[in-house]
């Protein structure tokens, strides 16, 4: 569950940890995060909540291999557990707005750099690991022998409860069994393509700087994995018709 922690409370706990009175100031959050800059030795700096803190080993991960010119990623300083139920994180701040919130002309401005980040990610050299799907941030191994493999268990009945989908009264038990049929008998004509993707690509996880314009950051790397690169576009896609950026 997202946190709800008050500011002052969280101000107090990174006061504590770097021995000075520090303010926070809340801004766009993560749909499971708490998100606040602040400010410490003349560096501004981004404090997250989330309940899972997988995802900040993996941005942690991201940082120290696949950071370069042309995959800008935030400097990870610490993560740990803030509470019971909670992990924060600690990074260098990317300033900027999102991909999601620029206008349609610096959008438009931008696209030859979204593809040139796209297959600048794609072609992120990781002979060093094994397997495909997402990867783990101990190893940074995936667990799937194939691409195809790991696309037949995203129906797999242990990760998903697909009867439960469809007993809600607001879905379409015939459309989604319709899909999932669909999805299955196409997935023997994916490509076997084992490169990184970032998992989540676009939209409100690209930092701009919409005055120049130019990228500023790619952040948010927990659901990257190894396969086929095109699964990103997909995404886009999925998402074209409620984002103006995802369309174009």
């Amino acid at each position: 569950m997202k946190s709800a922690y008050g500011k002052n409370e969280l101000s107090r706990f990174i006061s504590n940890r770097y021995g000075e009175s520090i303010n926070l100031t809340p801004i766009t959050e993560g749909m499971e995060s708490q998100v606040f800059s602040f400010t410490h030795d003349n560096k501004e700096f981004v404090l997250r909540i989330n309940p899972v803190i997988e995802g900040f080993r993996k941005d942690e991960y991201a940082y120290r291999h696949f950071s370069s010119s042309k995959i800008p990623i935030p400097k990870i300083i610490e993560y740990g557990t803030y509470s019971s139920k909670h992990a924060f994180c600690i990074s260098e701040k990317a300033s900027g707005i999102t991909l999601q919130d620029a206008d349609g002309a610096t959008v438009n401005a931008l696209l030859p750099d979204i593809a040139d980040l796209w297959r600048s990610i794609g072609d992120v050299d990781i002979s060093d690991t094994a397997g495909y799907g997402i990867f783990s941030a101990t190893d940074g191994n995936a667990p799937f022998h194939t691409w195809q493999d790991y696309l037949f268990s995203i129906f797999d009945q242990r990760r998903y409860d697909w009867e439960k989908v469809k007993a809600n009264k607001n879905v379409d038990a015939e459309l989604v069994d319709n899909l999932k049929s669909t999805f299955l008998s196409l997935i023997k004509y994916c490509s076997e393509d084992r490169k990184l993707k970032h998992g989540d690509f676009g939209s409100n996880n690209v930092l701009i700087d919409e005055h120049i314009p130019k990228i500023n950051a790619i952040i948010d790397w927990d659901n990257a994995s190894y396969g086929d690169p095109f699964y990103d576009i997909a995404g886009a896609y999925f998402w074209r018709t409620w984002l103006m950026c995802m369309e174009k």
